[in-house]
């Protein structure tokens, strides 16, 4: 499979690079007939690897992220005459229990505290987290590392422990609704409306490559946005346009979102 010609079309250069590394064990699969697995990877990535798996007729794949709906998944690409469930799983599930009724703990403490093992962010699956438990999708190859080192998240003490699929539970998301108006659809605007800062300041956040729009990297500020767009602004965190329509009396267009918290 040829990298140039399959990733020409692709502008981003972190996009491109994990592209290159897909190709690579698509090659070896090509090569020496066995199963090769990516790293996690958000929705947008697993679509730009499955439309270049796709032009290799030899080639199969499949997409798990441990359960229906997940964010992040790993994308397994095979022989066409292998199936999924012949080859080695390449994901496991681990729960974390703690007592954290004293202190509560976020997304970010538990993902810091695995990361803090010396641990990649793309070994790393969806986290559900739960009242007193956490459960976490990770590659398989680091699922017992974790197991026996991680002992603290935050200044809490957990234990750990490896758990079946059919055990998972998944979470909740928590939103918080806003309303506003924009004078356009615009991504700055939008931006601006949904965090409560302003056009400069969202023009900053665009021009330094911080901003995802349905998880893929937008450097221009007159992006439109739609109705059901997934917004991530990094260092302030992730919102879902629910509605963008419809005028005020003054021209100005009227947007639902909530923000994930």
């Amino acid at each position: 499979m040829d990298k140039i010609r399959l990733t020409n079309h692709i502008k981003d250069i972190e996009l491109k690079n994990n592209m290159f590394k897909l190709i690579d064990k698509a090659n070896t699969c090509l090569k020496n007939y066995e199963a090769k697995s990516t790293e996690f990877m958000n929705p947008f990535e697993i679509k730009n690897a499955m439309d270049i798996i796709n032009s290799e007729s030899d080639l199969k794949y499949h997409s798990d992220g441990g359960y229906e709906g997940a964010e992040r998944s790993v994308l397994s690409i095979y022989p066409f005459y292998m199936e999924y469930e012949d080859i080695e799983q390449p994901i496991k599930f681990i729960q974390i229990d703690g007592n954290f009724k004293f202190r509560s703990v976020s997304h970010k403490d538990y993902l810091g505290s695995i990361l803090g093992l010396g641990i990649k962010r793309e070994k790393i699956g969806d986290i559900l987290i739960h009242e007193d438990f956490c459960q976490v999708v990770v590659s398989s190859d680091i699922c017992d590392y974790i197991v026996m080192n991680l002992t603290k998240v935050a200044t809490n003490t957990v234990k750990v422990k490896e758990i079946n699929r059919e055990e998972l539970k998944t979470s909740e998301k928590k939103y918080k609704d806003i309303s506003f108006t924009v004078s356009s659809d615009r991504l700055d605007c939008v931006i601006s409306g949904i965090y409560n800062i302003s056009r400069q300041e969202s023009l900053k956040y665009i021009n330094a490559e911080r901003v995802h729009l349905n998880y893929e990297k937008i450097t221009s500020a007159s992006k439109t946005v739609s109705s059901g767009d997934l917004i991530s602004v990094r260092g302030k965190g992730r919102s879902e346009v629910v509605e963008i329509g419809g005028e005020t009396r003054k021209g100005r267009t009227r947007v639902k979102a909530r923000i994930i918290l």
